[in-house]
């Protein structure tokens, strides 16, 4: 089985996405972004009932919002194992059951 979250009762901050880097303008005229030298701006992007959302992540806060998405797609693998392993301990009870009221 996959490794556990350390401690289920502490407070692990969760987010779902990815953190995407996009080149974007600020719209000052005196800056080199006006030149088509672009910035470099960070977002937390999420998807929803199909439909995807930006959210702009200050530079000092990137490094915690992917550690946040990495726990997210963690703890999903975590799910997907349990469910898969539930399934594979229900099949084998249900083939028990079969088993032993045929005899």
């Amino acid at each position: 089985m996959t490794q556990k979250i350390k401690n289920e009762n502490s407070a692990i901050k969760i987010l779902p996405g990815f953190v995407a880097t996009e080149r974007v303008r600020c719209g000052k005229p005196n800056c080199r972004c006006s030149r088509d030298a672009r910035h470099l701006a960070y977002y937390h992007v999420t998807y929803s009932g199909g439909f995807r959302f930006r959210k702009y992540v200050r530079r000092d806060q990137v490094a915690d919002v992917r550690a946040a998405c990495t726990a997210y797609r963690d703890l999903q693998a975590q799910l997907r194992a349990g469910r898969a392993e539930y399934r594979r301990t229900l099949a084998k009870m249900r083939e028990l059951i079969r088993f032993f009221c045929n005899e």
